[in-house]
């Protein structure tokens, strides 16, 4: 069975380590859509994050943000789903990231807010290039509806309370890296792999027919989901034992590399095991 979608993660894995998109990454992709595969992005990013690299998506490939919470046409914009968090999972995840002393980062209906800002916060709003509101009403965000709630800060103390949420996890809700320094929170189930499951049913494919490439903890559900997954040079150890092959750094072109081996490869070789 042969590749037909290819999901990627952002920073990473599309991006190198100063945030670019290489010649060499851009050229493999236009390649890979050339050859008729659907070529998506699979984000903890808002779609508006995606902006400058629309022109790299098939347009009728469903786009996967917000790690899974979202997912949308990336031509039309058209919505295919959307998962909230929990009214009162949503708050608490709220209360206890300000009284850990985090930033707390929270995606409410396409908008952003940021309580206790700081610099690892200003990092995030920066890289939307967009105006961030205060946190100022808790309970009035979880009422109107959270996508996702982001704990930031030094990523010693976030990965201490990563663990401590695996001890004792708010109900409803599920945590994962995108960054050392970014703890992010979404509604139980939601996750890269359910969210590129649910993509590849909208365009009727397979599991077999669908690849994933990433670096982060993030990625993990999508890299085990796919019928065939790499990982990043620069991924952990726990990422690079879930994927089926390891590309190169994303410093030295390894998307490029990872997706001109799929077009190498004979039908034996692009099919994933179930």
């Amino acid at each position: 069975m042969s590749i037909r979608l290819i999901a990627v993660d952002v920073d990473g894995t599309l991006l190198n380590s100063k945030k670019e998109l290489t010649p060499a990454v851009a050229a493999a992709i236009e390649e890979v859509r050339e050859r008729g595969i659907l070529f998506t992005i699979a984000t903890g990013r808002d779609i508006r994050g995606l902006r400058p690299f629309r022109q790299l998506l098939s347009p009728e490939a469903p786009v996967i943000t917000y790690n899974g919470a979202e997912i949308r046409r990336a031509g039309s914009g058209e919505l295919i789903s959307a998962t909230c968090l929990p009214q009162e999972s949503a708050l608490e995840i709220i209360r206890q990231g300000l009284a850990e002393g985090c930033s707390v980062i929270v995606w409410s209906r396409g908008v952003l807010y940021i309580g206790q800002a700081g610099v690892y916060s200003a990092g995030y709003s920066e890289m939307y290039a967009i105006r961030e509101k205060e946190l100022t009403d808790a309970a009035f965000l979880a009422e109107q509806g959270v996508t996702k709630v982001i704990w930031a800060g030094e990523p010693g103390r976030i990965a201490r309370l990563e663990k401590a949420f695996a001890e004792t996890p708010i109900p409803g809700s599920e945590c994962c890296t995108s960054d050392p320094s970014y703890l992010e929170f979404m509604a139980s189930g939601v996750n890269k792999g359910a969210g590129l499951c649910e993509a590849a049913k909208a365009l009727g494919l397979e599991r077999g027919e669908v690849m994933a490439v990433g670096d982060g903890h993030n990625d993990l559900p999508m890299l085990r989901w796919a019928g065939l997954s790499a990982a990043m040079e620069n991924a952990s150890p726990e990422v690079k034992a879930a994927a089926d092959f390891v590309a190169g750094s994303c410093d030295r072109d390894g998307l490029a590399d990872a997706l001109r081996r799929i077009l190498r490869a004979d039908g034996a070789e692009c099919s994933g095991s179930e």
